[in-house]
């Protein structure tokens, strides 16, 4: 790209809803400042097209990126007057120090998109920013209260936004730019390389983005399925056997979160998700197998996908252990358009106009501490929270017993 840009690998829209000064208003009202609390204005004076938006998504395969949402997404769209910059609070992990920071800075990286041509840049932005446009609306009826409904269509959108998000995040991109994989994966890229002539590894990255959100979702089901139609159906001979227009371990990923059912998680009042570099995507599994996929949309809410073997009861029958959050589930009440559906649904009952109709879970303060101790392990270098007195409780119940984080850092929270 021709010039420096900050990109968020957590989507602008939520990152504001960490600050004090952020006051959500109903649809057609502005969001407005909380009166007493003085405000950052962002120093640039032009919104770059293009923008805002990162990534991180690591070794845990779960991930963070970003964006910003209000006609902003993917970068600093419109013109010359400056806009808000809420600051929010960031816990630096090593440091046991906390800082107040704007958002148009906090949580992102400097151009992300390096080395990669502009136009390809601009193309994978615009098609972003559709996705985000959806499903940041779907968030804001989350926020306010309001109906939880969305169409097939829209559902699927929603996932494709959530995958490509984790995808896109800062430390799976750190993945490709350091080499750092398994050996099984490790082994498995110089031959999508070659196969797909592609002289780099970084453009590796790069390239499966650009599939993943051009490609409709029901195609990449059907190469997902594709991809494993081999003997034995093991991971290992999956790798070994595909050849396709994406590398295979990022198409197993995105095959089985996009196949994952939504729950709607509401944390206790008196409790609060947080962020880190990794709230979008971070999971929690056993033995390779994800159970919960959280992606955290404001202190109060978070979306979480949830292995579809629950919704079936299969999942008991695994040689794993038993999940965290297994009773925080509730399958979606399912609207069919074309016709009553039989006992056992199949694809020809199925419409893109047919609604799911969602309702909010609210999660015991026990079990919101435990999804913040899956974002606070010991490879996060930040954290957000915007009320302290629940972080304090969330680190003075979940850290203590930890070595690497000892209960006279909580005095450094402001």
């Amino acid at each position: 790209m021709s010039h420096n840009q900050f990109h968020h690998y957590i989507p602008r829209f939520i990152l504001q809803t960490f600050s004090e000064n952020f006051m959500l208003k109903t649809e057609g009202t502005p969001t407005v400042f909380i009166p007493g609390i003085p405000k950052i204005l962002s120093g640039g004076t032009r919104r770059n097209r293009g923008g805002n938006r990162g990534g991180n998504r690591g070794g845990n395969r779960g991930g963070n990126r970003g964006g910003n949402r209000g006609g902003n997404t993917g970068g600093n769209s419109g013109g010359n007057k400056q806009r808000p910059d809420y600051p929010i609070k960031i816990y630096q992990v090593l440091d046991q120090t906390t800082t107040l920071n704007g958002i148009s800075r906090a949580y992102g990286v400097e151009n992300i998109y390096r080395d990669i041509s502009a136009d390809d840049c601009m193309e994978f932005e615009k098609l972003l920013a559709r996705l985000e446009g959806s499903s940041a609306k779907f968030v804001r009826r989350i926020w306010l209260g309001e109906d939880l409904s969305l169409t097939r269509a829209e559902l699927v959108e929603l996932k494709k936004f959530l995958v490509i998000v984790a995808y896109r995040g800062k430390n799976r991109r750190s993945q490709y730019f350091d080499n750092n994989f398994d050996m099984i994966t490790r082994l498995s890229i110089p031959k999508y390389m070659h196969n797909n002539n592609i002289s780099r590894i970084q453009d590796v990255w790069f390239d499966n983005l650009k599939w993943l959100i051009k490609t409709p979702c029901d195609d990449i089901v059907t190469e997902f399925l594709r991809a494993q139609d081999h003997e034995p159906k093991d991971p290992f001979a999956v790798i070994k056997g595909y050849a396709g227009p994406i590398h295979v371990a990022e198409l197993l990923d995105f095959g089985h979160m996009v196949t994952h059912y939504v729950c709607i998680w509401q944390a206790e009042e008196g409790s609060e998700f947080i962020l880190s570099e990794v709230c979008f995507g971070s999971f929690e599994g056993d033995m390779g197998v994800n159970f919960h996929r959280f992606f955290v949309v404001s202190p109060k809410y978070a979306i979480v996908l949830v292995n579809r073997l629950y919704m079936w009861g299969d999942m008991e029958t695994l040689p794993l252990r038993k999940s965290w959050f297994s009773e925080l589930h509730a399958n979606p009440e399912v609207v069919y358009t074309k016709r009553p559906p039989p006992v056992n649904v199949t694809l020809n009952d199925c419409t893109p106009t047919d609604v799911f109709k969602y309702q909010r879970i609210v999660v015991p303060k026990q079990k919101v501490y435990l999804v913040n101790s899956i974002q606070l392990d010991a490879r996060r270098d930040y954290l957000t929270y915007k009320s302290s007195a629940s972080m304090y409780k969330f680190l003075h119940i979940t850290i203590r017993s930890r070595t690497n984080y000892s209960t006279t850092s909580t005095t450094t929270l402001s």
